[in-house]
C-alpha cells in the first residue's frame, strides 16, 4: 500500500469547542472528581508534559486515509467541499433530543442510552474545527463538548465557533488554552475530567458521516473502544493484534482520530497506566500508540470510507522524516511494557493497572462490520475473511512489525486487492457496482444481514448480487430479533427470483417484545446448509430502503 503522506493530519492537531477561555491550571481545578492517587498521577504527568513536550505529532491513519480515500471519492478540492457541504447540511440524527435531557434518560425505554463528551483537539486547522464542533452539536447523545487547543499562540474562546440550534438544545461547552502543545496526552487527559461516563474522540480533518451508526454499535458493548476506519487501514489493524492466551494478553491497535467512542475510565486507567510504567518524555508524545494497546482488549471497527476535510498542517509536514518507524517503534514498545507486566504479575494486584479478564463480544462474536451508507443501519455478517488473532502467538520476541505481518501472512489472509474490491462497506454503499464478498464458503449457521439505528416495520427483503443467487432457495432462515440482538426469532417467507442475481423475499415475522407489531431493529439470513460458493452481496432493499 502507498504510504506516502500528503500533509495529513494528527488528533493533536485537531481543536475546538467553545465556551469560556481558561488555561491549563484551570482545567486541573476540574479535577476533583478524580481519587487523589489518579489526580496526582494525572498532575505529574501533566507536569512533565508542560516541561519536555515540543511541536510533535503522530497519528498515521490520516497518511493512509488521504491516500486511498482520493482513489475512491475526492478528485479535487473544490469537489471535497462541494461533497462536504451536501453531507452536513444533509445528515440528521435518528435520536431524539428528548430522550437525551435529564427527564428522557431515567426513563426505562431510555435506560441502554449512554450521553458522551466529545473531545476535540485544536492546532492549526481551525476551519476543520470549527465544522466538526458544529456538526456534533446536531447529535443529542453528544451532550459535552471539550476543546484542548494547543496552539498557544492563537487563543479561542466561545464566540469563535457558531451553531444552528434549530436542530434541539445544544451541548454544554468548554475551550481550554493550552501554554503548551500537550499533543495526544491533552486528549486523555480532556477525557478524564469529562462530565459523563464516555467519551467521543474526533480529529479536525476527517468529518464522521455515520454517527449514529457508529453509536448504535456502541450501545452494544459500551466497555469496548469502537472506532471507524478504512478497509485498508482496518486490513492492517487485524494484523497489528498481540495475543498470549497463556499470560491473558489480547489486545490490538486502532487509530482514534476517525471518530471512536471510548470509556472514561479507559482514560483515566491509561494516565495510571503511564505514570505507573515511568514512561519517558518522547513516549508521552505519542501516548495515543499506547492506548487501545494497553486497554489489553481488541478495538470493536467499523469499516467504511471516510470523509476528509482540510488534510494540511499535519504531523508529516511537521519536521517528522520517518513517521511510520516512529509508529511501529513505540507499537512494538506498547505491546512488549504490556506482555512484561502480564508476565511478571500472574493475578490483578492493587500496584496492577493492566485488566486481564478479555471483554464481551469477543472477536469471533463481532458480525457488525460496516455503517450504511445512509446512517440508518449497520451491515452485519458472521463471515469474517481475516484469522482470529489467537492463530498467531505474541511472544515479545518481535525486533519489526513486519515479522508480525508475516505471520498473518502465512495464514489464510485477503490480499490487498480483495479487500479493495470486496469490502464489507459495498454491500451498504448505496452502489450496486460495487459488492462484497465473504471470501470463504459460508457453512451451515453463518449469516448475514442488517441493524437498523430504529425500529423498523420489515415485510419485504431483497438482495441484489453480481451472480446467481437462485441456487440458495431453501438453503436459509429468515430471523429477526429487538435491539439486544440476544434472541433470534424465526420468520415465515417466501422468495422469488425476478432475476438471476436478485432474490426477494416476503416476510412475515411474529411480534418481539416492546416492538410493535412487524417491527424489528435487527434482521439476517442465516443458512442451514454449506453453500459451495462464496457470497457476493451487490445491494440490499428493506422495505424501500435502498442500500
Amino acid at each position: 500500500m502507498n504510504r506516502n503522506t500528503n500533509g495529513n493530519g494528527l488528533p493533536l492537531h485537531s481543536a475546538g469547542g467553545g465556551g469560556r477561555r481558561q488555561d491549563f491550571g484551570s482545567m486541573l481545578s476540574h479535577a476533583r472528581r478524580m481519587s487523589p492517587g489518579r489526580l496526582f498521577i494525572l498532575i505529574g504527568l501533566c507536569v512533565i508534559s508542560l516541561l519536555a513536550l515540543t511541536r510533535f505529532s503522530t497519528n498515521s491513519s490520516h497518511a493512509i486515509a488521504s491516500v486511498e480515500h482520493s482513489e475512491h471519492e475526492a478528485k479535487n478540492e473544490a469537489e471535497r467541499e462541494l461533497l462536504v457541504k451536501q453531507l452536513v447540511e444533509t445528515r440528521k440524527s435518528a435520536y431524539s433530543f428528548d430522550d437525551f435531557t435529564e427527564e428522557g434518560l431515567v426513563l426505562e425505554e431510555n435506560a441502554h442510552l449512554l450521553p458522551a463528551t466529545a473531545i476535540l483537539l485544536g492546532w492549526k486547522r481551525l476551519e476543520g474545527l470549527k465544522l466538526v464542533v458544529k456538526y456534533l452539536a446536531r447529535y443529542p447523545y453528544i451532550k459535552e463538548i471539550i476543546v484542548w487547543n494547543n496552539n498557544k499562540d492563537n487563543k479561542l474562546t466561545k464566540d469563535d465557533f457558531e451553531f444552528d440550534p434549530s436542530f434541539g438544545p445544544l451541548p454544554e461547552l468548554q475551550v481550554y488554552n493550552g501554554k503548551e502543545n500537550l499533543h495526544d496526552f491533552a486528549k486523555y487527559m480532556s477525557c478524564s475530567l469529562a462530565k459523563y461516563q464516555h467519551c467521543y474522540f474526533q480529529d479536525d480533518d476527517w468529518l464522521n458521516t455515520h454517527m449514529d451508526a457508529l453509536y448504535t454499535n456502541f450501545l452494544t458493548s459500551p466497555s469496548l473502544i469502537h472506532t471507524n476506519t478504512l478497509p485498508l487501514i482496518h486490513m492492517e489493524h487485524r494484523r497489528w493484534t498481540f495475543t498470549n492466551e497463556d499470560i491473558k494478553l489480547h489486545a490490538g491497535f486502532a487509530w482514534m482520530g476517525c471518530g471512536s467512542f471510548i470509556p472514561r475510565e479507559k482514560a483515566q486507567r491509561l494516565l495510571e497506566q503511564g505514570g505507573n510504567s515511568n514512561l519517558a518524555k518522547d513516549r508521552l508524545r505519542v501516548i495515543d500508540m499506547y492506548f487501545s494497546i494497553w486497554t489489553n482488549q481488541y478495538p470493536y471497527q467499523l469499516v467504511n470510507y471516510l470523509t476528509p476535510l482540510d488534510q494540511k498542517n499535519g504531523w508529516s509536514t511537521d519536521g517528522v522524516n520517518d513517521h511510520w518507524a516512529i509508529v511501529f517503534r513505540n507499537m512494538l514498545d506498547a505491546a512488549g511494557r504490556l506482555y512484561s507486566a502480564l508476565t511478571a504479575n500472574a493475578e490483578v494486584s492493587e500496584k496492577d493497572y493492566f485488566p486481564r479478564d478479555e471483554e464481551l463480544p469477543s472477536i469471533k462474536d463481532r458480525h457488525t462490520r460496516s455503517p450504511c451508507y445512509n446512517d440508518k443501519c449497520l451491515f452485519k455478517t458472521s463471515m469474517d475473511p481475516y484469522p482470529e488473532p489467537k492463530e498467531v502467538t505474541f511472544n515479545n520476541d518481535l525486533q519489526t512489525i513486519d515479522e508480525q505481518n508475516a505471520k498473518f501472512y502465512a495464514l489464510d489472509y485477503p490480499s490487498n486487492e480483495f479487500i479493495n474490491k470486496f469490502t464489507y462497506i459495498h454491500a451498504v454503499d448505496n452502489d450496486p457496482l460495487t459488492c462484497w464478498n465473504s471470501f470463504k464458503n459460508p457453512q451451515a449457521g453463518d449469516s448475514f444481514g442488517l441493524h437498523l439505528v430504529k425500529a423498523t416495520p420489515v415485510k419485504k427483503f431483497m438482495v441484489t448480487s453480481s451472480k446467481s443467487l437462485t441456487h440458495l432457495e431453501g438453503m436459509f432462515t429468515v430471523m429477526v430479533s429487538d435491539r439486544k440482538g440476544e434472541v433470534w426469532t424465526t420468520c415465515r417467507h417466501s422468495t422469488r427470483f425476478p432475476y438471476p442475481h436478485t432474490m426477494s423475499l416476503d416476510i412475515t415475522c411474529p411480534s418481539l417484545q416492546n416492538l410493535p407489531k412487524g417491527t424489528v431493529e435487527n434482521i439476517k439470513i442465516q443458512f442451514d446448509k454449506n453453500i459451495e460458493t462464496s457470497l457476493e452481496v451487490c445491494s440490499m432493499d428493506l422495505g424501500g430502503m435502498v442500500l
